[in-house]
């Protein structure tokens, strides 16, 4: 085949949500440290260094250690093609409760908000996760989803990187945007048990879309399968150097939910993931995963296979074989559209 958050008030993650951050964190920190190591990309400094009036140096203390480190959204997504054009850069620090963080890049993709983060707990974490508040053009976002990726920037876990993305649909791309992110209360597992800082750290500045946009292509598609009483429809695939992402709609009623990937490849012989980005409600993204290295620009279509494995109901880890759901599909991508 071819072709709520209402008002602010934190939530809790379900058990699946807070897995499924756990494990993007474990696997992401193996990706950044390859990343370093290949491409030295990352310089951390330990300290930074004022001279004095005698021509002696002396530690500045009041220095942020996250402010000298830099990392960019596209490296830490592990995103080979060069997308800095479409980049905001921010580079706001702030501290409170003896916690920094870094408010990097963001970026803004139609109705999809990234902004990366690094966070110096200065305390070993394997996992941290903020309740996020944020305001475009002065109005409160509400009834949206989040969804986040990271990992340690070096071995003592102390600092990590962080990669957001948010749901912001409504955004006027052909300008300017004035954006407020507000964190507070990092919750953090620390190996054993989930605890939590108090805290608040916020961020203004103003951003813009209309590049990304301008280089965005959209595709129409049909395709479904089913798993036990649920129909899986996906309508829409998106590309541009940053996301390429199939949308699609749940039609019937479960108990249970369901973990998705599409794999195959291109006509090229390049292996090809898709993998479940975000569920919420009836809506669910499907994300092309750089496991492989970016998606070629020179491929002319993608042929997919649906997989699936049950999300446990009960906390604990996601176990369990994928399972062929559906049959091949292809996408001509050469009939992608602006």
């Amino acid at each position: 085949m071819e072709f709520n958050l209402e008002g602010y008030e934190i939530q809790e993650l379900s058990d699946i949500e807070k897995q499924n951050l756990k494990n993007n964190f474990k696997k992401k920190k193996l990706n950044f440290k390859k990343i370093v190591t290949v491409a030295a990309a990352l310089v951390l400094t330990v300290g930074i260094f004022s001279q004095t009036e005698t021509g002696k140096y002396v530690y500045a203390a009041f220095e942020s250690k996250v402010s000298k480190i830099s990392y960019s959204i596209g490296k830490s997504l592990g995103i080979e093609r060069n997308i800095e054009p479409y980049s905001n850069v921010v580079g706001q620090v702030r501290e409170d409760n003896g916690v920094e963080v870094k408010l990097g890049e963001v970026i803004i993709d139609k109705d999809e908000l990234i902004f990366s983060t690094i966070v110096n707990a200065n305390k070993p974490v394997e996992f941290a996760r903020f309740d996020t508040e944020i305001f475009i053009n002065g109005e409160k976002l509400t009834n949206y989803s989040m969804s986040g990726t990271g990992g340690a920037i070096d071995d003592s876990q102390e600092t990590i990187f962080m990669v957001d993305s948010v749901d912001v649909k409504g955004i006027e791309l052909n300008k300017d945007v004035d954006i407020n992110i507000i964190l507070r209360n990092m919750n953090y597992f620390d190996g054993k048990d989930e605890k939590k800082i108090s805290g608040k750290w916020e961020f203004e500045f103003t951003a813009n879309g209309d590049e990304l946009a301008a280089d965005t292509y959209t595709l129409p598609m049909n395709y479904s399968f089913n798993i036990d009483n649920l129909n899986y429809n996906l309508e829409e695939f998106r590309y541009n150097p940053v996301n390429q992402k199939i949308i699609g709609k749940i039609r019937g009623e479960s108990d249970k939910d369901y973990e998705l990937d599409l794999r195959g490849q291109d006509n090229l012989g390049n292996k090809v993931v898709f993998s479940l980005r975000r569920m919420s409600d009836k809506n669910f993204i499907l994300a092309y995963e750089n496991i492989y290295g970016d998606l070629s620009d020179k491929a002319a279509s993608v042929t997919l296979t649906p997989y699936a494995r049950e999300f446990p109901k009960k906390s604990g880890k996601v176990s369990g074989e994928f399972k062929k759901v559906g049959e091949s599909f292809t996408i001509n991508l050469k009939s992608k559209t602006k």
